[in-house]
């Protein structure tokens, strides 16, 4: 049996937890100190930057789905091209092994 209250420390913000060894009830917790809260006209600059990134993003996936097919076509045709020049012997085949 426990005969001290114990202390937790939270994984995933930090918070440190007493927790009463005979009840289990939390008797205290301390949240970390946060950084500094940023203004309204920071966040905003934030938010449009981070707008501004992500529609960058899209517009790169866009255009390598408009030339996709092109992208395909071409790496087939130098598969091909490949396959043409490294033809070797065919393969055995099970029949012949008998």
């Amino acid at each position: 049996m426990l005969t001290k209250d114990f202390s937790i420390v939270c994984p995933c913000c930090q918070t440190k937890i007493l927790v009463d060894h005979k009840t289990g009830a939390v008797v205290t917790h301390e949240q970390p100190e946060r950084g500094h809260k940023k203004s309204f006209e920071e966040a905003l600059a934030d938010d449009k930057k981070r707008k501004s990134e992500a529609e960058d993003v899209f517009a790169q996936a866009f255009r390598e789905h408009e030339h996709r097919e092109e992208l395909l076509e071409k790496k087939f045709k130098e598969a091909m091209e490949k396959a043409e020049k490294d033809k070797g012997p065919n393969p055995p085949r099970p029949f012949e092994f008998d």
